[in-house]
């Protein structure tokens, strides 16, 4: 007599019987198996993925997140349910509002527009308005609807984070709107638009009464560096550098460095000697010159060792030390820097130390082995560094040092600690 096995369940089988058993991981992989063609207007599956979307725990939810927008439009309407039923668990809402982010049909966002307006809750609203973001265009005509109502703000920040061409002219409506935080919001977007009428626009805001819009307006045209030129940028901004609010004269220094203009180092190196510049503005100044890193930027710097803050003196050799532009006219000077002044702290002395061996000159190896006779460990500890990055192997002149009788002490236990250091690296290389 043969015996027959009963067939194997399917998936969607398994599935079916997991979840009515509350089984969600199961019935999740088990959905996960299925073929799209399966999934796509399955009502079983429906079923299934919404019975574990309102049972299961925030994990499990996250993953049946991913196949429910595989179902199509049927999944709509359950999902716009759930949404609108105060009843249920604020989580479980945020959940499909997330969801509903896949979908661009037309009630998705007028019940997302309407969760913005309600703001009935916080972070139910800022969900609302990320899945508004990821639907991305077919959103941007509701959103601009939105313009005229007390959720203004909520729809100008959700058609900022959509940064498509399309958003330009709702954007622009509300440049000169009464809110600040609302002009500052149009402004961050609009800055990143190859638009012809925005540069004007921008520049109009860099004399708005309020510190953050002014702010924004000065970052949005510092990274148009194709303008410059054209609209004079440099002299439009350079009244920031001594704007009354001190974040938009931070802002202003650090943009200026952004722009193609020799004219911006004398703006930035006259900041820097006033003896009025609050330190914050000062060390702005000092990191905008590293990154113009021009001659003229380096000697700018070096300039103001003598009469800078002490606090301030390690920031102008870490700035010269990230310098892209000129590394062997940076690192020779660091090395005259050091001859010509002793009175140099040691923390100025580590930094100078950790510069020149990121800039990465190979020809100023003598002059920086001198600076291990620091009395300093932690310079000559920085020493040591910046030489292994300049010489792989012991450089030819401290190794004729090392033979010589007549060093310092000081000098003598310097070399010992690099030789000790580079034979460590060698044993555990």
């Amino acid at each position: 007599m043969v015996a027959f096995s009963s067939p194997l369940p399917s998936p969607l089988d398994r599935a079916k019987a997991a979840a009515d058993k509350g089984n969600w991981s199961i019935a999740i992989d088990s959905l996960q198996n299925l073929p799209r063609a399966q999934i796509e207007n399955s009502e079983l599956v429906l079923e299934i993925a919404l019975q574990i979307l309102t049972n299961s725990d925030f994990e499990q939810q996250w993953d049946i997140a991913k196949i429910i927008p595989k179902l199509g439009e049927i999944a709509i309407q359950p999902l716009l349910e759930i949404l609108n039923d105060t009843n249920i668990d604020l989580e479980d809402r945020w959940v499909v509002a997330r969801i509903l982010g896949d979908f661009s049909q037309p009630q998705v966002i007028t019940a997302l527009v309407e969760l913005i307006c309600d703001r009935e809750d916080p972070e139910l609203t800022e969900i609302a308005t990320s899945a508004l973001t990821k639907i991305g265009v077919p959103a941007i005509a509701a959103l601009t609807d939105l313009l005229a109502t007390p959720a203004r703000r909520i729809a100008v920040a959700t058609l900022a984070q959509i940064r498509h061409s399309q958003t330009i002219e709702p954007l622009i409506q509300v440049i000169d709107d009464p809110d600040p935080q609302i002009r500052t919001l149009s402004i961050d977007a609009l800055g990143s638009f190859h638009d012809p009428r925005i540069p004007l626009l921008l520049i109009d805001k860099l004399t708005d009464v309020a510190a953050n819009v002014r702010k924004a307006a000065v970052t949005a045209l510092c990274l148009r560096s194709d303008l410059a030129a054209e609209f004079n940028l440099s002299q439009h901004l350079r009244p920031l550098l001594f704007d009354l609010n001190l974040a938009v004269c931070q802002a202003t220094a650090l943009g200026l460095a952004r722009l193609p203009d020799r004219s911006i180092v004398e703006m930035l190196t006259e900041v820097l000697r006033s003896p009025h510049t609050p330190q914050a503005l000062t060390s702005s100044v000092i990191l905008a010159l590293g990154w113009i890193g021009t001659q003229a930027a380096i000697d700018s710097l070096i300039a103001a060792f003598p009469n800078i803050a002490p606090n301030l003196a390690p920031e102008i050799a870490i700035s010269i030390g990230k310098t892209t532009q000129e590394q062997i006219y940076a690192s020779q000077i660091l090395i005259k820097c050091l001859q010509t002044t002793a009175a140099h702290s040691a923390l100025v002395k580590q930094e100078i130390a950790a510069a020149l061996g990121n800039l990465g000159n190979p020809h100023i190896l003598p002059d920086l082995i001198y600076l291990l006779g620091d009395p300093d460990d932690r310079v000559k500890l920085y020493t040591i560094t910046a030489i292994s990055k300049l010489a792989p192997t012991v450089p030819l002149e401290l190794l004729q040092l090392a033979n010589r009788t007549d060093l310092s002490p000081e000098f003598q236990a310097g070399i010992q600690m690099y030789l000790y250091h580079y034979q460590s690296q060698i044993k555990y290389s």
